[in-house]
């Protein structure tokens, strides 16, 4: 009887020092895979995220990804594409057209806007005509804003609403989420 307790204690000994050795062992292959300090570590997390914030999270992850016209993929994207993309994958389907784009949604005052919202500008014809769509990824007490969106000549960026290109041709804005 001794002898099966002695056994018992010595086998459930080995499986906890085996089982323990092995957590370790692939928490610090896990740790060693991370990259940055512990707190850009949380911020890059979608632990605690809000919807907006995974979906500006998803969009930076195309930064530098170049413009191409009538593209809608990682490969490329023109500015309606992208936004189209990046709301797609959280299953929120929007209009292939920076025009149509403006429908999707509710509209709203520059005063109202928040991030996540959709910000239109003319077009480099400056008529009435929309031509140009981004995601806002930061307002300012002051209503200025910053936006991610497909740039011509830089591809996925963000841009602030005070350069004068787009200070000029702002049309408004609609909101596609809560």
């Amino acid at each position: 009887m001794k002898e099966n307790r002695l056994h018992y204690i010595l086998t459930a000994t080995i499986i906890f020092v085996l089982a323990f050795t092995c957590l370790d062992a692939n928490a610090q292959l896990l740790n060693s895979r991370k990259t940055g300090t512990i707190r850009e570590q949380i911020e890059n997390a979608n632990i605690g995220k809000s919807r907006v914030q995974e979906i500006l999270s998803f969009a930076h992850t195309f930064r530098g990804v170049p413009y191409r016209r009538g593209a809608s993929s990682p490969r490329g994207f023109d500015c309606s594409g992208f936004t189209s993309y990046v709301f797609k994958n959280f299953g929120v389907k929007l209009n292939r057209t920076a025009h149509g784009q403006i429908n999707d949604g509710t509209r709203i005052d520059r005063d109202e806007l928040k991030p996540g919202d959709l910000v239109f500008f003319n077009g480099r014809a400056r008529g009435k005509r929309i031509g140009h769509v981004g995601i806002v990824t930061e307002v300012n007490t002051d209503n200025t804003f910053k936006f991610i969106h497909a740039a011509c000549h830089r591809g996925i960026t963000v841009s602030n609403s005070t350069e004068s290109y787009y200070q000029r041709r702002y049309m408004g804005a609609c909101r596609v989420i809560e």
